[in-house]
């Protein structure tokens, strides 16, 4: 163990590109460095954008307990075995109707997420991408999406990169005083009520368990885990993280695809 790390007690790791390989698995050896990471009283949260349906297979696999998760990029606070809701703030029904009239004058593919639903117009490409990803199971509702009355958790628009680009362009004067825009992958643009974010969450979580955020390390790659990384004493990027997010954290570890999280968690807390 590093003794620069003795103080640590919690860590916050994001999933997608983070944890999670490529093909969606974890490692026996990341499961075997978070299990010892436990055993020493340290605590192990997931932060991610997934819902809880995706996440719970990742949390299981990594056989973690019933440790609280951070869901829908900070929009959900919930236990991963038994489900129940610690934290919850939903989208306004108001800047969903916004969002969904912009999505249907520009044919966007923006899914909503309610219940642990996965919600969608039609089958696409981006549905499909998404389902193999993340191991999603997408219901269709066609035209019946634009008239839900449930708040979503959130909602997600996927398209090239380019085309991100385009929807953050149109969505920020029309609805960026009503929710949090930010990517969580260089194709995939998160849509959160105003205010939240993962370092929100975590900051909740945090006082929850009576740690200091100083005593926390995080691990992210993306935009949406910048919140979080700039919020804990220390933070750690991954190597295939975008440059923003590398000169956010304090340091970088390996790729997620050759356990770079796993690898630095037990060089320096173990």
């Amino acid at each position: 163990m590093n003794p620069s790390f003795s103080h640590i007690k919690m860590v916050a790791i994001d999933c997608d590109e983070t944890l999670v390989r490529s093909d969606n698995t974890v490692s026996d050896y990341t499961v075997d460095v978070l299990h010892r990471l436990q055993q020493r009283g340290i605590v192990v949260t997931i932060a991610t954008g997934r819902m809880y349906q995706t996440a719970k297979p990742i949390g299981s696999a990594l056989k973690l307990g019933n440790v609280p998760m951070i869901l829908f990029s900070g929009g959900l606070i919930q236990e991963l075995e038994t489900g129940c809701k610690l934290f919850e703030q939903t989208v306004s029904v108001e800047a969903v109707q916004r969002i969904y009239e912009l999505a249907k004058q520009y044919d966007w593919h923006i899914q909503s997420y309610i219940d642990d639903h996965l919600l969608c117009h039609h089958k696409t490409w981006q549905s499909d991408l998404y389902e193999v990803q993340t191991g999603a199971k997408a219901e269709f509702l066609g035209d019946g999406l634009y008239t839900l009355e449930s708040e979503p958790n959130k909602l997600i628009a996927i398209d090239t990169v380019e085309g991100i680009d385009q929807i953050i362009d149109t969505l920020t004067p029309e609805v960026g005083d009503l929710v949090n825009l930010v990517r969580s992958q260089k194709d995939f643009l998160e849509i959160v009520a105003l205010n939240v974010s993962k370092g929100r969450a975590l900051t909740q979580l945090a006082l929850d368990n009576h740690i200091s955020l100083e005593h926390i390390v995080s691990f992210g790659n993306a935009e949406n885990d910048i919140s979080m990384l700039r919020k804990t004493g220390y933070s750690v990027a991954v190597e295939n993280a975008t440059d923003h997010v590398k000169s956010v954290a304090h340091t970088i570890c390996g790729h997620h695809n050759d356990d770079g999280v796993a690898h630095w968690i037990k060089d320096n807390l173990l």
